[in-house]
């Protein structure tokens, strides 16, 4: 799933822990109700359509929806078509 709004990539902890990812440190993080939480992140490396970026990340809540955020989409040149509800390249600039 793809969260414009987000503006990190969001993974279950033990999804992550799984895969190897290591915790780097915690950072505090607002909601889109306003609430405050606090989550480890770290840094892991993410593939989409054939790219491949190295990427912060957060270790999310276990009942949470894997999510990927702006950064990442930014890191890999892709922008979202709303309305094809697809992701799309992204015309850079400078």
């Amino acid at each position: 799933m793809v969260d414009t709004g987000a503006t990190y990539t969001f993974v279950p902890a033990s999804m992550l822990r799984d895969l190897g990812v290591v915790p780097t440190r915690r950072s505090r993080f607002r909601l889109a109700n306003g609430g405050i939480v606090e989550y480890e992140r770290g840094e892991a490396r993410v593939r989409l359509n054939g790219f491949a970026v190295t990427t912060e990340i957060i270790f999310g809540d276990e009942d949470a929806a894997p999510l990927l955020g702006v950064v990442v989409l930014e890191q890999l040149e892709l922008a979202v078509d709303p309305v094809g509800g697809k992701l799309i390249p992204l015309e850079l600039t400078l």
